[in-house]
């Protein structure tokens, strides 16, 4: 049963943390590349549409007797490969083959403009010359696209394509060469500024990812205070009633002796994989795994009213599932109390830990349940604080490393 695999068991720890923040910045720039593919859509829609119009009433439309059809053809071929770029970013697994869509795009965005400046070249010739405003317009928005694409080499080639097309423009259209220069310079400019953006967009990626794998070792909403006033959790040290379990597997150590290392680590790693998500099912937190053990707390950092019913129904759930995975029993102590939540440590290790008499019991507890054969222990605390639970009395029992007995409850039989 050791090498069972089920992806939904797998803990956040084996995640690459380089994979994470790629997969988190890639798609990121997807969502950007997204928007402008519908943008483009709309835009290029809507040309076709004038350029069909233009076609059949040229001289009422443009002053002209009459214009080839080559201007309506592309059009309403660009609108159709860009809603084919459109279906194909909406696919679930595009992130994945994102950079080179990110290289194929702005080379089609290219191709279109120079298209568009050839055609409009044959058609209208010298005797319309401020048409090259709207072909300098298209080169910067071509330009200040790469920002959108976050890699800076996708800014960088987009940036070339916008200056080669107004090159090209510039020769068809005989433009002044003080002009010309003036407006390469523009382009460039608002090129490098794309290129910023990119950067100021990579760096956001970057937060984001930093953000989802704090939250794999602090609770969500501690991660959220840290990113809105980041002072706030390491100084603040806050007192909560908690339920905090604790959870070993009995005879771990023995089995593992007798086990590959690689075989344990994958073992492990699906067992607090399992774990956790039960414990973040219920509201719970998982302060800290230990090995096979596990140290989780309900009602802190997030306040729960329930946090006793939370963590015995948890803890039905762990007992339900881990007979499944592993061959060994587990063991489970609840007990419930006041403890003091915050950071510990220095500047350069920090660890958000929960601290009190509560913990101590709780371990107690778990320690017990190998003495009086039980799976689970839940403290007469828990017990008080539970809303929809009824449990069984073992009666006042002795606790390792105290004087006095406490009375301990099992769930009912059946």
């Amino acid at each position: 049963m050791i090498q069972r695999s089920n992806d939904r068991f797998v803990a956040p720890a084996a995640q690459s943390i380089q994979a994470a923040v790629h997969q988190v910045i890639a798609k990121a720039s997807l969502s950007n590349e997204l928007k402008v593919a519908f943008v483009k859509v709309v835009v290029v829609l809507i040309s076709s549409i004038l350029d069909v119009l233009v076609f059949f009433f040229p001289q009422r439309l443009i002053g002209e007797a009459s214009v080839p059809p080559t201007v309506a053809i592309i059009s309403i071929g660009a609108c159709i490969i860009y809603m084919g770029f459109l279906i194909a970013l909406r696919q679930p697994s595009a992130w994945r083959w994102l950079p080179k869509l990110q290289i194929v795009i702005p080379l089609f965005d290219s191709l279109l403009i120079a298209l568009f400046i050839t055609n409009i070249s044959s058609v209208l010739g010298d005797s319309q010359p401020q048409i090259i405003t709207n072909i300098a317009a298209f080169c910067c928005l071509l330009a200040v696209s790469g920002g959108i694409r976050i890699r800076r080499q996708a800014s960088a080639i987009t940036t070339v394509l916008a200056l080669a097309n107004f090159a090209y423009a510039a020769f068809l259209f005989r433009l002044n060469p003080a002009i010309a220069i003036f407006a390469l310079f523009t382009i460039l400019g608002t090129g490098l500024m794309g290129m910023l953006t990119s950067d100021i967009v990579r760096r956001q990626g970057k937060n984001e990812a930093g953000r989802l794998l704090m939250q794999q070792i602090l609770p969500a909403n501690e991660v959220e205070a840290a990113f809105e006033t980041t002072t706030e959790l390491i100084e603040a040290h806050m007192a909560y009633d908690v339920t905090i379990m604790m959870t070993d597997l009995r005879g771990f150590t023995n089995y593992a002796e007798k086990q590959e290392p690689a075989a344990v680590f994958n073992f492990l790693n699906q067992f607090q994989g399992l774990l956790a998500t039960i414990v973040e099912h219920h509201d719970g937190w998982v302060s800290t795994f230990m090995g096979d053990g596990m140290l989780a707390v309900f009602g802190a950092p997030k306040v729960l009213d329930n946090h006793a019913d939370h963590a015995v129904q948890a803890a039905q759930k762990i007992l339900a599932e881990v007979k499944q995975l592993s061959p060994l029993p587990i063991g489970i102590g609840l007990h419930s109390g006041s403890i003091v939540a915050g950071c510990l440590g220095t500047d350069g290790h920090l660890e958000f830990s929960v601290i009190g008499d509560t913990v101590n019991v709780a371990s107690r507890l778990e320690s017990l349940t190998k003495e009086v054969d039980s799976s689970l222990l839940i403290s007469k605390a828990t017990q008080q604080r539970l809303k929809s639970l009824s449990l069984q009395s073992l009666g006042k029992l002795p606790i390792r490393g105290r004087d006095e007995h406490i009375e301990v409850f099992v769930l009912p039989p059946g």
